[in-house]
């Protein structure tokens, strides 16, 4: 890579900031993918997902067989109707009781139609986030001559068991997911962690995801002021 084009890079960083909250985090992104229209798609959260298509008919994806978020985005990927990628969450994650039980309201964003499969916070006893350099479908090729930095974690999560190593950073280079840090979380206290006074970064390699995860070993009180906010550049 040339001096030139880093230097571009640098003079076209965005800075990003991704915050959730209860039952905020999008675990799996699902776009319809058919030439027809989309009926449903509903979620029973410790049973399946059911993806209804004017053209694709039924499609049923059971969590029994398909017992993690990588393994159900894999096999929904198969799907002729439909794209799914997984987002503010790690694939090694189970799937039964893991989403927001009930039908999924489509969403738009940047100019396409999503249906966004959400963690249900207090059930799967987590929150988390990614910083990416595309939350869609559209910008895979090119992603992978970009990166992302992480410069700083603000979160209060109302805890019952804080254990060490319970937050923690992952980087993401397709289905491999990699600890970049561990802390132990503090419990209920607005916290925030940067790096080098905040001049420093976790940085993910080329095309590669930053997730920061904060785990509750027990049962996540599902607090309306629970947040995890990750700040990062991204270039």
């Amino acid at each position: 890579m040339s001096l030139q084009s880093l230097q571009v890079k640098d003079l076209l960083a965005k800075g990003e900031v991704r915050q959730v909250g209860t039952n905020g985090p999008i675990a799996i992104r699902l776009k319809y993918a058919g030439s027809g229209s989309v009926t449903s798609v509903t979620v029973t959260t410790a049973t399946n997902i059911v993806l209804v298509t004017s053209d694709g008919g039924t499609e049923t994806f059971a969590f029994s067989d398909y017992a993690t978020v990588g393994a159900l985005v894999d096999a929904i990927n198969s799907s002729n109707y439909w794209s799914a990628k997984v987002l503010d969450t790690v694939r090694s994650e189970a799937t039964a009781s893991q989403f927001v039980d009930g039908a999924i309201t489509a969403s738009t964003e940047d100019g396409n139609t999503y249906y966004d499969v959400k963690v249900d916070t207090d059930a799967a006893n987590y929150l988390a986030v990614r910083l990416t350099y595309d939350r869609g479908f559209d910008k895979e090729v090119v992603k992978k001559s970009h990166r992302v930095n992480l410069q700083e974690i603000d979160y209060l999560v109302n805890l019952t068991t804080a254990s060490a190593n319970n937050l923690k950073v992952y980087e993401i280079d397709g289905t491999n997911e990699t600890i970049r840090m561990e802390a132990l979380p503090a419990d209920n206290t607005a916290t925030t962690i940067n790096f080098a006074s905040g001049r420093g970064y976790i940085t993910a390699e080329n095309g590669n995801d930053i997730v920061v995860k904060i785990d509750d070993d027990g049962q996540l009180v599902n607090a309306d002021g629970n947040y995890l906010r990750v700040i990062g550049l991204i270039k």
